[in-house]
């Protein structure tokens, strides 16, 4: 399996993974493609190339954008980077008010209450 462009292999911009046994016998290989560089007017000139033995033909699946299956994940709206800081600040915080209570209970000392009986 390999990527081409106008009929050529390529070979800088393509990364060729492992190959993988599945439970059934098969086996599955990737090799990713970086299209972040290739204007969407190009896409056309791709074609990912399947040699299979056995088989007579090449498998040829050109670079289309609405079969790509991707395990990218837009990030979310959510502020997870915000959320852990105020949670660790919080705790810091926690931590120095407790402290402080602590060093103000050693400083000031135990003092007994006054046992004089009337």
């Amino acid at each position: 399996m390999f990527w081409r462009k106008d009929g050529e292999e390529l070979h800088e911009d393509a990364d060729k993974g492992e190959i993988l046994p599945n439970h059934d016998g098969t086996f599955q290989m990737s090799v990713d493609l970086s299209i972040s560089s290739i204007a969407l007017e190009d896409w056309k000139k791709y074609d990912c190339v399947f040699q299979l033995s056995g088989v007579k033909d090449d498998i040829i699946t050109k670079l289309d954008k609405s079969v790509i299956r991707t395990n990218w994940v837009p990030p979310s709206g959510f502020p997870a980077g915000a959320v852990i800081g105020v949670v660790v600040g919080l705790l810091l915080l926690s931590l120095c008010i407790a402290g402080l209570f602590m060093w103000r209970k050693k400083t000031n000392g135990f003092r007994p209450a006054n046992s004089k009986i009337f």
